[in-house]
């Protein structure tokens, strides 16, 4: 396949980046002048004359997301460099996750649920003698006589 259907198959935002800035030009990784042929878009270049920076062509997040499409197609080594902004694999590689993130530590009521639960296992198991304790003799009998009691 020819690098002409290559590109008809790219999107309309690559396709209008490429024609804009073309791959075959080798762009600066640093900032130079604003009316250099090899002025990256991605990076804020200075002015000639004024000796100010101007600000890059493309956002953080223009270029951004220009660069995970060229990705996703397979063109991002086509793309002028970054400004040490890495994506993907390499951003991910280096990435050390918080220790709160791999072993949640859990709120405050789901650390005592287990305590809790034996609370109330022990609760339910000695409810009778506590209603005996406060009803007195009379609930110790009944109960007792329903303990003996048969249906038929």
């Amino acid at each position: 396949m020819s690098s002409l259907k290559y590109y008809e198959a790219l999107p309309r935002q690559l396709k209008a980046f490429f024609e804009r800035f073309p791959p075959s030009v080798q762009y600066a990784s640093q900032a130079v002048s604003t009316h250099a042929p090899e002025a990256n878009p991605f990076i804020a270049n200075k002015h000639p004359v004024t000796q100010r920076f101007h600000d890059p062509v493309y956002s953080l997040r223009r270029s951004s997301a220009l660069y995970k499409l060229a990705h996703r197609h397979g063109v991002e080594s086509l793309l002028p460099p970054l400004p040490g902004k890495l994506f993907f694999e390499e951003k991910y590689a280096s990435k050390t996750f918080m220790k709160g993130v791999l072993l949640p530590k859990g709120h405050k009521h789901e650390l005592r649920r287990e305590e809790r639960d034996a609370a109330r296992a022990k609760g339910i198991a000695s409810a009778d003698e506590a209603i005996a304790k406060v009803k007195g003799q009379k609930f110790s009998r009944r109960k007792a006589k329903r303990a003996t009691a048969t249906w038929f």
